[in-house]
């Protein structure tokens, strides 16, 4: 009796094997096990799944001694391990109700027993996850729900006589029986999960192809033109039936069904959008009515509206739409959204570049507009003195002052070659000595190789005038001022010296901080800070602005740039080394 009854019990967890694995293909299934954002919805369907399992247990029973050995307490199990307390609850009541019609001596304790196990089942899920169950843990917990069943059918069975040769008979085939129908389920599901992983690791790799081919296509902006080649490189590495770009109000891109009413430059008409706009949030609708297309023939039934964020701001949205019975799955839900957020992240990197270089021009004009007025009424008065005493040189002079002046106020290329440098640095030079005269010296020691090498303008002249005006003009006597440019192996040297007034130690390092305002109030420098962060910007931390000096002793400014070897030089002069 023992095996035949066993046999039958195993026959009935076959047929409820083969019904689990065609569950588990079902894509509400699938959806509600990955726990996406549709949870109600998908506590709702698993308790009605496992619930269905636990009721036609109840049909799949084997009568015994006027009671039923069954497969009930499985769907209530299983429930609760896979899907928490309250689907276990659910499942478990779902599954006593047709018990509680079909009678018998056993039925109390039978209804009791499948929503307490339901629940207890729950809490197992709480404990350790829903993919930390495996199989030794469902045989641990469902040989402990048969435990609790047959418990409360030998305490509470209306016959404690009859309950006990019911089990006496039915207690080991159905304990190994549902034992194994529970264990057979999770063994099915966990194969989901596994298949599940797999296409997520595929997704992970959609998502580096993508993210490969749209590097840098929003470094210039959202526009037509880079939605198109972000649409199409999104249409062609994801199983979608439509894609679209769009910014704040306009549709920029669109490929697939629906593009005779989803037009390129026209306003954006789905409803799915507005949302997205409206909450800045990703939107995700499986169903036409969701997505709000007002054409009625719109074939598009489900998408995923994924925002590009800027910011924090809406910039624009990335939308994945499927037709006909497809929907979007938590790991494409992924996808989409990691793919905007990419896409988010290079419109970014373009609007901070912008602002960078508006910021590179508003230091460049800063520095041009550092000429103090009282160094060109200076000069002007000197050339108005010249002109009676020497006519000839207030012409020199009036002409070196136009270069100046004009060098200042124009547009100008960011970056100088150290030839050029010079030839400005010798005009400013002579209308100074035209005020100071023997007071002001200057003496160049330049290596011949560095002439077409490059600085950024206005770099060396800003060293200059700082050493003019706050090293050696304070002097009665005057001074000499050193201009030593070298090549150190791969680094472009260049070293104004002066041996003027010098500068306090704790006015040394606020010269270039960019938070400090020393060089733009008649302080103790014009303009190093702008220059140093300016070098910074084009070559990097590394390289920038040195500062050395001690009070009465002088000062040493250098500058520190990379050697540019594409930049050949072209010049056969020899060293200079000559005062003037």
């Amino acid at each position: 009796m023992y095996l035949g009854l066993l046999g039958d019990v195993i026959k009935n967890i076959a047929v409820l094997g083969v019904a689990a694995y065609l569950t588990t293909q079902l894509p509400p299934f699938r959806r509600a096990l990955s726990q996406s954002q549709y949870r109600l919805r998908d506590k709702l369907v698993l308790i009605c799944i496992f619930g269905l399992f636990s009721g036609i247990g109840n049909y799949l029973s084997i009568p015994v001694m006027g009671a039923l050995a069954n497969t009930r307490i499985v769907g209530a199990v299983a429930g609760g391990l896979l899907g928490g307390p309250i689907v276990g609850l659910g499942a478990g009541i779902l599954g006593a109700i047709p018990r509680y019609f079909l009678g018998g001596y056993t039925v109390l304790p039978s209804i009791a027993a499948n929503i307490i196990v339901g629940y207890l089942s729950g809490l197992v899920y709480n404990r350790y996850g829903v993919r930390n169950i495996g199989v030794k843990v469902a045989l641990i917990v469902s040989f402990g729900a048969e435990v609790i069943l047959k418990v409360l059918i030998l305490t509470f069975s209306s016959s404690l006589e009859a309950a006990w040769e019911l089990e006496r008979v039915i207690a080991i085939p159905t304990t190994f029986a549902n034992c194994l129908g529970v264990m057979l389920f999770v063994y099915i599901v966990r194969d989901v999960y596994q298949e599940q992983e797999k296409v997520q690791a595929e997704s992970a790799q959609q998502a580096m192809r993508v993210i490969q081919k749209t590097n840098g296509i929003f470094w210039n902006g959202l526009n037509t033109v880079s939605a198109q080649k972000a649409a199409k490189t999104i249409y062609a590495e994801i199983a979608a039936d439509a894609v679209a770009v769009t910014d704040t109000d306009t549709v920029l891109a669109f490929i697939g069904y629906g593009d005779d009413h989803h037009i390129v430059g026209q306003p954006i008409i789905t409803q799915a959008t507005k949302r997205a706009i409206q909450s800045r949030q990703t939107v995700i609708t499986n169903d036409k009515a969701g997505i709000g297309c007002p054409v009625p023939s719109c074939p598009l039934t489900a998408v995923i509206d994924a925002p590009l964020i800027v910011d924090n701001r809406f910039a624009g949205s990335i939308k994945v739409y499927k037709t006909g019975t497809g929907i979007i799955l938590p790991y494409e839900a992924e996808l989409v959204q990691g793919i905007a957020d990419f896409l988010s992240l290079q419109l970014l990197h373009g609007e901070l570049e912008a602002k960078t270089l508006l910021l590179a021009q508003a230091e460049y004009n800063s520095l041009r507009a550092q000429i103090h007025p009282h160094f060109i009424f200076n000069i002007l008065g000197t050339i108005r003195a010249t002109i009676r005493t020497d006519p000839k040189q207030a012409r020199a002079l009036i002409k070196d002052l136009s270069v100046i002046i004009r060098r200042h106020i124009r547009p100008g290329k960011e970056m100088n070659s150290i030839r050029e440098e010079f030839e400005f640095i010798d005009k400013y030079i002579f209308l100074e000595q035209a005020r100071f005269g023997e007071r002001i010296r200057i003496i160049k020691v330049v290596d011949p190789v560095v002439y077409e090498q490059e600085v950024p303008v206005f770099s060396v002249q800003v060293l200059v005038e700082n050493a003019v005006k706050h090293g050696l003009s304070p002097k009665i006597e005057g001074g000499i001022i050193e201009i030593h440019v070298l090549r150190d192996d791969s680094i472009l040297q260049i070293m104004v010296k002066d041996n003027g007034v010098g500068i306090a130690s704790d006015k040394i390092d606020l010269l270039l901080d960019p938070q400090s305002d020393a060089g733009l109030t008649g302080g103790v420098g014009i303009g190093l800070n702008n220059v140093h962060a300016r070098i910074q910007r084009l070559f990097g931390n590394e390289f920038g602005i040195r500062i050395e000096s001690s009070p009465a002793r002088g000062t040493c400014v250098s500058i520190r740039l990379p050697w540019r070897e594409e930049i050949q030089s072209d010049t056969t002069e020899g060293c200079q080394n000559y005062s003037c």
